[in-house]
This record gives structure tokens, sequence and C-alpha cells, in this order.
């Protein structure tokens, strides 16, 4: 959508809210924050040769971005509220570029209350979703290629255009949803005909709250369909077809202990239904302790994480996780350019807070991989290996006999200047472990300030 389209949408939202009988606006909010970045990262390709390129043995990436987001909430007549939120995203001397100088609609939903009897509520719109830990939901985007102006791990896009119905029967609340996902269309490649290449998702998650130590059991179960396949006119055209069934566990057996166990198992057919059967798992453990009365409030971390992978064999199954629509960042750098699959991830983390308003944190992450392969597609490269582009992955050589990826080591320090406005400073190291071949075993580095304004 246009910016100038966008602008006269929300001015006559605006106007709208403002000359509307006082009985149908009962209240309206402005909201919303400024986020302002400086990131420097090298070898983010890690030496090797990204798909379609040369050597990255100079990596670098140096920038400035702004972030920003207004957002409109409004309470109409009792039980009905609307909420419109505005987003730029854009790299500082780009402006003519058009995604950076786009203002997107981020978020636009109508939540009806009571919705036909009072334990139901309605949401229809463009909206965020997010079940759990997000380690299955949480970011419609994905890290798919960037189209925001900024690198999309850094992108605070994540909404789903979706209808969700929330039914509580405290303790019980049951959620059920329905999103469409990223819509385009795919010529054939003899130029016969076009297909639709699109992506659904249903689903439906039942969360009760057991009152005691914060014991919350989740059981969910959600279908993707879509991503048109075929290359030929007389290729017959079948949808890939994932379903995962899953379960979270959390509680905080003592005081300041929060705990989590999770596990999921997708099933489905996957390359247009002819090439693979989809069966893989993941699972996830987490542990965080605040030493609440000690000096310095430190606290500590642990999680385990596991993704299955697919063995370099020709078997007609596919044990790869898919990646759904996770929203986890075990690690920065990582996050940015290893594939959210056939990983096993251990991360200890820790921080303290010397005085009040300074909270100094460190992250370390153990990377493997869950089954040997002799090449690794990464994740939000460009044909160049820079995280800012719109290609689609780097292609990692690997050693086949080898599982381990490496370590990241991120160090982060936030001050709380006011109430409303935060500063921060992050640094990361990743390093390749022996799973990389020789040519891909340079370590990224990354350096990011930051100054997020809330208003």
């Amino acid at each position: 959508m246009s910016k100038r389209l966008i602008l006269v949408l929300a001015l006559a939202f605006m106007v709208g809210m403002t000359s509307a009988a006082y009985a149908e606006v009962q209240n309206v909010k402005v909201s919303g924050d400024l986020t302002f970045l400086t990131v420097s990262r090298q070898m983010f390709g890690l030496g090797g040769a990204a798909s379609n390129s040369g050597d990255h043995s100079s990596d670098t990436e140096d920038f400035l971005s702004t972030q920003a987001r207004v957002r409109v909430d409004a309470d109409l007549t009792d039980n009905v509220m609307a909420t419109v939120r505005l987003i730029n995203e854009r790299t500082w001397g780009y402006d003519s570029d058009s995604s950076d100088s786009n203002i997107d609609v981020d978020l636009a939903y109508v939540t009806l209350k009571e919705f036909l009897y009072s334990p139901l509520s309605l949401t229809v719109g463009r909206q965020e979703i997010r079940l759990g830990n997000g380690l299955i939901m949480g970011n419609s985007r994905a890290l798919r290629a960037n189209d925001s102006g900024i690198p999309s791990d850094l992108s605070l896009r994540k909404s789903f255009d979706a209808i969700t119905a929330v039914l509580d029967y405290d303790p019980l609340v049951v959620t059920g949803l329905y999103a469409k996902i990223d819509g385009s269309t795919r010529t054939l490649s003899d130029g016969t005909r076009s297909v639709r290449a699109e992506s659904e998702l249903w689903g439906v998650d039942a969360t009760y709250d057991f009152g005691r130590r914060g014991a919350k059991a989740d059981v969910y179960y959600l279908r993707k369909n879509g991503d048109a396949n075929g290359t030929t006119a007389t290729t017959t055209y079948k949808e890939d077809v994932v379903n995962v069934i899953g379960t979270l566990l959390s509680a905080t057996p003592i005081e300041n202990l929060k705990t989590s166990a999770e596990f999921a198992y997708q099933f489905g057919e996957v390359s247009g239904g002819t090439a693979s059967k989809k069966r893989a798992m993941a699972g996830q453990v987490m542990a965080d302790y605040t030493f609440a009365k000690v000096k310095y409030t430190p606290a500590l971390g642990v999680s385990y994480t596991y993704l299955s992978g697919d063995k370099d064999t020709n078997d007609n199954k596919d044990k790869a996780w898919d990646r759904m629509f996770y929203d986890q960042a075990l690690n920065n750098i990582a996050y940015a350019i290893l594939p959210f699959s056939n990983l096993e991830v251990v991360n200890l983390k820790g921080s303290i807070k010397p005085v009040e308003d300074i909270t100094l944190g460190l992250n370390w992450g153990y990377y493997r991989l869950a089954h040997k392969v002799s090449t690794l597609t990464g994740v939000n490269l460009d044909t160049n290996g820079n995280t800012y582009g719109n290609g689609t992955g780097n292609n990692y050589t690997m050693d086949n006999t080898k599982k381990m990826l490496g370590n990241e080591v991120d160090l982060t320090a936030t001050y709380d200047y006011t109430e409303d406005v935060q500063l921060g400073l992050t640094a990361g190291i990743f390093t390749p472990g022996k799973a990389f071949a020789a040519s891909n075993r340079d370590s990224a580095t990354q350096l990011i300030g930051s100054m997020k304004v809330t208003f």
C-alpha cells in the first residue's frame, strides 16, 4: 500500500474518531515508540561463498536506522474496541528506496468482547499472535527475505492477518485462530499458467491455569498449508501441509524460579505431495532464577532446545523441523544466520544490576547439528553475504562427519535513562565449529547501540 494512501486512511480514521458522537467513542488513546539503532556487522557470511556469489572474506556492514510506530486505541460502544498502528522502518540515507520510505499498517483490528455470549471474544484484522514462549508461533515474517528497510532479524513487524476467537472459561481458556500468510503469484517455467502461492494457518490452543505456583498447561494444534509447487503445466499441483501438535507446561515451583517444558511433533506432506512425508520433532526446557533479595539482583538461566534435522538420504521422509512462525532469538547472530531447524542448542544466561537503572547481561550459546549434513542453508543473507538485502539464504559448505556448529557469546548493557527512554549496547561473536568446512570458519561479530523512546 502506498504511503499516501496509508496517510489518507490514517487521517480519515483520526477524523472519524474525533467527530463521532460521544456515545460511540468512549475513549481514545494515542501511543507509540521510536527506536534508533547503530549497527556494525562483520563476516556474517562466515568467510564462505553464498548462493551465486564469490568470496566474503571482506564482509562488513555498518548502518544506522530508525523504527517508528504510532498506535491509536479506541473504545467504541460497550465491548467494542478498535486498534490501528502504523510503522516505518528505514535505514538512514536510503530515502529513495521504496522499502525505507513506506509507512505500513502494522496493526489494524477490531475486538468484540462478549460476542454472542459472555465468554466469547472475537478479534478480526491484522494482529499479533503468540503461543507460549514463541517456539512455534509469534512472528508472521519468521526471518524471510528483507523487505522492510532493515534486516528482518531486527524488524519489529510480526503481525498476522487473522481472526482469533477466545473462549474464557476461567481457569480454562480456549483460543481458535485463522490467518492468511504471504500471498503471491508464481508463473510456471513454461509460461503456460500461474498458480497462487500463499499459506493459510488454522489452529486451536487450550490453556489451563492450575492456580498454584504459576502452574499452567497448554495443548495446541496448528495446520499450515500452502506454498504452491510445480514447474511445468503437466505438474499436478498440490499444497504443502504441515501439522503441529504440542504441549507446553510452565510453573514457578519456588519463588523467583520460572520453569517450562515444551514438546511438539510435526506431520504432513511437503514438496508438492510427491517428495516427502513430514515427520519432525522439537523440544525445549527452560529455567530462570532471580536472586531478588541479593545485592545487585543477580539472575541465572539455562535452556536446552532440540529441533530435528533430516539426514542426507533420499528416503521419502522429511525429518527436518519446519520453523513455522517462531519468535525466539536464542542468540543474536545465530538468529540472523542459522536456520531454525536441525539444531541442538544449550544456552546459559546471567545478569546483574550494579546500580538501580543499569542491567548487565551475558548469554552463551553452544550449537550442534541434530544430524550431520554436507550443506547448510542459512537465512537472511543476500548474494553478497550481507544481512541488508533481499536474498533468501546462504549455503554454507559443511564437513559431513562433524556436528559441532559453534559457540556464541552476547554481552548486553541497558540503561533506563528515564521511565520513557532506554539506552542499550549489545556485542556478540559467533565462532564456527568443526561442522563447517575450513572455508566457512571465520567468526561473525556484531555491535549494536540503541535508544528507545516510548510515548
